[in-house]
């Protein structure tokens, strides 16, 4: 009792003073005050990356949450709040040789990110540049960005090289035809910059008067490799050497002989992807290798593997892709709401671009293929069209207060809802916010008096009424024949208020489990015979009265 009266007391002199009733605005999934909007920055941030802001722009009371929607996004700050306010993030550096976008999604708005491309610099390696008059193979390494592209070719006949062009980091291997003249120069060109390529003389003719011959001249060996053997015919008295002219081809005999003889020689596996030829001179005579490519292995890596958009339309959504110089490595959507815009065809590193349809349905994944990897697209379902009811609206509970009272909230499913408390005798006691339909719990402190105060639960206004305790009886009064019996009587009260039946006299008893209880309930009670004349008496049941009537034993 002592804690009602300072609550009145509190009340009446300054609410401020004692403790406020707390007043806090929830704004359902539904309500359209809580729109967000975003402003990004202002034009595209360097390919070297850095740091940048989005500015939300929403209602003081209104929450929010940032997701990054690309990976080279990140380090959001805050990555949630309430109100207007500022998200901070960190771009990283642009690898490739195009532009890119990507996103932050707040509460759904997107807020496009462009990052401009990495400047297209050239650099290039050789493994040789001196080769012998067999001539030989060798590689030039080329490292810019992906995406950048480039050309390689040769100022001579006597060098080949593949692949002809490219993009991104990659090799270009080159071929040096056999020399059998004097020592040479020429040049490879890739990306504008030169390489210089330098061959020995390669001369070598028979003693006069000696006709030396081969048999066969040529051969054909598999790029794996493997022996074989060339016959060589020649005078009694002419002597002859041999020498290998492709340093992929080694002598297996003596590089010398005289007369009549065989040169046998052994080919080293073909690594590279080009079929090549070499040759032997063996007494001023040629005789000539061609050795078959090795089958190339596409090797292909992606960046990233899956990507989650949001049900919105998205444009530019890129990947990464990592292959081998001369690889092909096609992009193919298998589902018809992603389209492949960019890099849908191309060979070795570069980017494939993607764009999503926006999504009226659930959430849906689709793929897209890329050489032998798929990319997968994880796209969120259509925000739902959200309607929110409450059973009950209002409730009417007792000056004892109450605990957990409960209130059903019916919507369809995935609808968010929230619930707070507008004044402080009523306290939310399970979770405040949930999915779907659901319930909430709540307790209603005691208070000696009338008060009204509310619940706000998904957006609807529950009412809650505190009143004083007061009881009535259904009958109140039981007629009883001489013989008594067992009766009931009906208690109708408030939520919450406790009450008592009062055994008061001598001839009624009142049946165990009956004495007490909260709210509306029935009191069991048993009247005794009677051997005398007609007699009448009260029962004293949640401060309300029954009145018993007993009749006078027949004489």
């Amino acid at each position: 009792m002592a804690v009602r009266y300072l609550w009145i007391f509190c009340a009446a002199v300054f609410v401020a003073a004692c403790g406020s009733t707390s007043t806090e605005s929830v704004t359902g999934p539904s309500a359209p005050k809580c729109s967000v909007s975003l402003a990004g920055p202002d034009g595209s941030i360097g390919a070297g990356g850095g740091p940048g802001t989005v500015v939300v722009t929403t209602q003081p009371e209104c929450a929010w949450t940032a997701t990054a929607e690309a990976s080279w996004i990140t380090g959001l700050s805050p990555a949630e709040g309430q109100g207007s306010g500022q998200v901070q993030f960190q771009a990283a550096a642009n690898p490739n040789g195009t532009a890119r976008s990507g996103a932050i999604n707040v509460n759904g708005q997107r807020a496009t990110i462009q990052q401009g491309a990495a400047s297209c610099q050239i650099d290039i390696s050789v493994s040789a540049s001196q080769f012998p008059a067999s001539g030989g193979a060798g590689s030039v390494s080329v490292a810019t960005p992906g995406g950048c592209p480039w050309a390689a070719a040769s100022t001579v006949s006597w060098i080949t090289v593949a692949p002809a062009a490219g993009s991104g980091n990659g090799n270009v291997n080159f071929t040096v035809a056999v020399n059998t003249g004097t020592g040479r120069t020429g040049t490879i060109t890739i990306g504008g910059l030169a390489v210089t390529i330098q061959q020995a003389s390669g001369t070598s003719s028979p003693p006069a008067g000696c006709t030396i011959s081969l048999q066969p001249t040529s051969t054909s060996m598999a790029a794996a490799g493997g022996t074989g053997s060339v016959a060589v015919t020649a005078g009694t008295s002419c002597p002859w050497t041999a020498s290998a002219l492709a340093s992929w081809i080694t002598l297996t005999t003596p590089a010398s002989g005289s007369g009549n003889g065989s040169v046998g020689f052994s080919v080293a596996a073909n690594t590279t992807t080009s079929s090549r030829s070499g040759t032997l001179n063996i007494g001023g005579q040629t005789f000539t290798v061609n050795q078959s490519a090795a089958t190339q292995t596409c090797a292909v890596s992606i960046n990233p593997t899956s990507q989650s958009v949001p049900a919105t339309a998205t444009t530019g959504l890129t990947v990464a892709v990592t292959a081998p110089g001369g690889c092909s490595r096609p992009a193919t959507s298998n589902a018809t709401w992603i389209t492949v815009t960019n890099g849908a065809t191309g060979s070795g590193n570069g980017t494939v671009t993607l764009n999503v349809a926006a999504n009226t349905g659930g959430a849906r994944t689709g793929t897209v293929t890329i050489g032998s990897q798929t990319f997968t697209v994880n796209q969120a379902g259509a925000t739902p069209t959200c309607t929110y009811s409450i059973n009950p609206t209002a409730m009417t509970v007792g000056d004892d207060g109450a605990k957990g009272l409960t209130v059903t909230i019916a919507t369809g499913a995935g609808c968010q809802w929230t619930s707070s408390e507008n004044a402080g005798w009523l306290d939310i006691k399970s979770a405040r916010n949930g999915t779907g339909s659901g319930s909430i719990t709540f307790d209603v402190s005691s208070h000696n008096g009338t008060r009204t105060g509310t619940l706000t639960i998904a957006g609807q206004t529950f009412t809650v009424t505190q009143v004083q305790c007061t009881a009535t009886l259904s009958p109140q009064s039981q007629p009883v024949s001489a013989l008594g019996g067992t009766f009931t009587v009906s208690v109708t009260t408030q939520l919450g208020c406790e009450w008592q039946a009062v055994e008061s006299l001598s001839w009624v008893t009142i049946n165990a489990g009956s004495s007490s209880g909260t709210g509306s309930g029935t009191v069991s009670y048993t009247v005794q015979p009677n051997l005398a004349g007609a007699r009448s008496g009260n029962i004293s049941i949640a401060g309300a009265t029954l009145t018993v009537n007993q009749a006078a034993v027949l004489p």
